[in-house]
């Protein structure tokens, strides 16, 4: 009887968040779904009207530019994870020991993750500007990096008078590098709180017993405080993996205030499933680009989520 009464409770308790969760997610997943199925443009009385079946999926893999749209997308979600979870982790070390004004400094850290992820596109969208970009005044202007950076690998186009052209950072080969920039800025904070949380399960004194062993510094970073932070690791190279597979506020801001038009080599999958959808109007390929994205973001995160349990996590 008791074993029925805390059932019930437990049930009592996630009824509300599963109903939001049948409205808000999967409802509209089925929805999304529907949609793709059919022709439907910006005329709201000839919707459903036509059946697309499976063609909705021929033509968005079809369509000019979604090939780039996929490989600019990789590689900003590759970069940006890397950058986010890299940076976070070195914080987290270095803030693992208590100091004077400890909490201070986390705070000031977590700024960037405050503002909101528009006002960081509009920002650095006027960093990297095109023509008088703050960047450039700063690298070629101020510090004059053109003159030895060819010892870095660093190439630089100039005119017949031999003047430097001065690059445009939205507008090039490497834009999709430029926008990971402003996304590593605003999201590693949060991957460091996550770390720091992971750190803090560590005991001081398996760090000594370590150091007494003779392990160093290096050693007891790859098997002592690696395998402790695999669960805060994974949480956040899993969450950064969607968050810039869906990035759009900081890309669209940063080409022309919501102007939803960047570069070939900056463009990305979901600023171009919206500009198909509300812009070009071809509701059902729309859909079925976002159909075809949530699938695959959802093999995704299951095939690495999987991979990275350890031997004695798969049996549980």
């Amino acid at each position: 009887m008791k074993k029925w009464n805390t059932r019930k409770i437990a049930f009592f308790f996630a009824l509300p968040p599963g109903i939001l969760l049948l409205l808000f997610l999967v409802l509209p997943v089925l929805c999304n779904i529907v949609i793709s199925a059919f022709d439907i443009g910006n005329n709201p009385g000839q919707w459903f009207e036509s059946s697309a079946s499976f063609d909705n999926y021929k033509k968005a893999v079809m369509q000019d530019g979604f090939i780039n749209a996929v490989k600019n997308s990789i590689i900003y979600t590759l970069v940006t994870t890397l950058g986010v979870s890299t940076i976070g982790l070195a914080a987290a070390l270095f803030l693992k020991q208590p100091f004077k004004g400890r909490t201070l400094v986390i705070a000031l850290m977590m700024l960037s993750w405050i503002v909101p992820s528009y006002v960081v596109g509009i920002f650095f969208g006027y960093m990297f500007q095109q023509d008088n970009s703050v960047v450039n005044f700063i690298l070629f202007d101020v510090l004059r990096f053109d003159a030895y950076s060819s010892w870095l690998g660093f190439q630089w186009n100039y005119n017949d008078a031999n003047q430097l052209i001065i690059p445009r950072w939205l507008d090039g080969k490497y834009s999709v590098l430029t926008i990971a920039i402003p996304a590593i800025w605003h999201y590693w904070p949060y991957s460091m709180l996550l770390f720091l949380g992971g750190l803090n399960v560590i005991k001081g004194d398996i760090e000594k017993a370590a150091k007494m062993d003779g392990a160093n510094r290096i050693n007891r970073f790859l098997h002592i405080t690696l395998p402790i932070l695999k669960p805060a690791l994974i949480a956040v190279i899993v969450q950064s993996l969607i968050t810039n597979i869906y990035s759009f506020n900081i890309v669209v801001m940063m080409f022309g205030n919501g102007t939803i038009i960047p570069s070939k080599s900056a463009d990305i999958i979901v600023p171009y499933i919206f500009r198909t959808s509300f812009q070009y109007w071809n509701l059902g390929i729309g859909a079925a680009l976002s159909t075809m994205l949530t699938l695959a973001v959802g093999i995704a995160v299951i095939y690495y989520y999987r991979n990275l349990k350890g031997p004695g996590d798969a049996e549980t």
